[in-house]
């Protein structure tokens, strides 16, 4: 009994600095996540661009791919789709190739469908006391235009709702193309140059 208190205190002395050692890494790793999110750039984007007279915020969608390569990458998989319904189709099985040419047509739905939200854009400029919002969603572009000095906008309680400009019975949404987490910042920034522009 005795050698076996002193065989555990053993294995306690043994294994205790491990332990620390475990947490302190934890630690460190922590503290260096949490400096490496507060160093992350902010998109200019978000900060907004001056070009001596007027500020503007310039959103767009976030594509990861060029219509181009997703028109490549559509053909393959349509030309391999293609190929496995006629060669059914050659040994016998013919009720294949109509779900091969279904296949076809849902990836040609998909790409014109990609290709018209490519370009999905929106553009808010303050100049002087003029606010003009432009968007494009689809085919569909909208223009709208506020008097500054009688425009709120609406801060956000949440980070997933849209930045609301509104003029009395005028109003109309902002922040669409920007992550949720930076939409606050995006708000601040407008919000700023707002009340700056009617200190003058």
């Amino acid at each position: 009994m005795l050698g076996r208190f002193f065989l555990d205190s053993w294995y306690s002395e043994i294994t205790l600095p491990k332990s620390v050692l475990f947490d302190f890494q934890i630690m460190t790793l922590s503290k260096r996540s949490k400096s490496n999110m507060k160093t992350a750039p902010i998109p200019q984007a978000v900060l907004g661009n001056y070009d001596g007279s007027s500020w503007s915020w310039h959103l767009k969608r976030n594509i990861s791919i060029s219509p181009s390569q997703l028109a490549l990458i559509f053909c393959a998989l349509g030309l391999v789709s293609l190929i496995i319904g006629f060669a059914f189709y050659w040994v016998g099985a013919s009720l294949i190739l109509p779900f091969s040419l279904v296949e076809i047509a849902v990836l040609l739905v998909a790409y014109i469908y990609n290709a018209i939200h490519a370009n999905d854009y929106e553009t808010l400029t303050l100049n002087g006391n003029v606010i003009q919002v432009e968007s494009k969603i689809g085919l569909k572009l909208n223009h709208m235009q506020f008097v500054s000095s009688l425009t709120r906008l609406d801060t956000l309680d949440h980070m997933n709702q849209l930045i609301q400009l509104k003029q009395g019975q005028k109003d109309t949404y902002f922040g669409r193309y920007v992550h949720a987490n930076l939409r606050p910042l995006l708000a601040k920034q407008i919000s700023s140059r707002l009340l700056s522009n009617h200190s003058y």
